[in-house]
């Protein structure tokens, strides 16, 4: 009896098993690859695939790499309310369920990234990890702890305007604060040595006014 007992009990596990990788295979999130400039900001494509579940919420946390930084989130395509961010990791919840049917992962949200000009160009890895969606049916759609989901970010010198140390894609106060942080951290970055004396500091700011100028 005991034997058959636990039979019974590993087959009913291993259907479990099975069916909780079915649900993963046909409803999950993805990133979507992207190429960004040392010092600019980069979009991601944050995916949904949900071929055989209406979802109503989903969670994940976004990990990045050293010198990428996250700047906002902002739903798109399908999904129509707004994405919660605390720290990397994201949140949102819908009144209406997300319909089912979507076999192809499709957009749902545009992740605005900062690279920071320190960082080397190449290839890196972006992630999502620690995933779980909720269908309207009351299935939890969750990613194991051991799995990540991952997309290049592949990081190109930069090419943009000198003095541009936000990013924003002109010269003006939002740079000088960029300085200011730099020369509180002691950080050093070269793209903001404007008056190549070697490091971060007030001579940079008069650079930074110049432009401003026109000079």
């Amino acid at each position: 009896m005991k034997r058959r007992f636990l039979f019974l009990l590993m087959a009913v596990c291993s259907f479990v098993g099975a069916n909780a990788a079915l649900n993963r295979a046909n409803n999950n999130l993805t990133l979507g690859s992207a190429t960004g400039e040392q010092g600019k900001t980069v979009e991601v494509t944050l995916n949904m695939k949900n071929a055989t579940k209406a979802i109503i919420n989903w969670q994940a946390e976004l990990v990045l790499p050293q010198g990428v930084t996250l700047v906002s989130v902002a739903q798109t395509g399908r999904w129509t309310e707004a994405i919660q961010v605390n720290g990397n990791t994201l949140f949102s919840e819908t009144e209406t369920a997300v319909a089912k049917g979507e076999s192809n992962a499709t957009p749902i949200a545009t992740i605005t990234l900062k690279v920071d000009a320190s960082v080397a160009e190449g290839e890196y890895t972006i992630e999502l990890k620690n995933t779980v969606m909720h269908a309207d049916d009351g299935t939890e759609i969750s990613q194991p702890a051991t799995e990540t989901v991952s997309a290049k970010l592949t990081v190109t010198p930069a090419t943009g305007i000198r003095g541009d140390l936000d990013g924003s894609g002109t010269v003006g106060v939002g740079d000088i604060e960029e300085i200011l942080k730099l020369m509180a951290s002691g950080e050093n970055n070269p793209a903001a040595d404007l008056d190549g004396s070697g490091s971060v500091g007030v001579g940079d700011i008069e650079e930074i006014l110049k432009i401003m100028a026109g000079a």
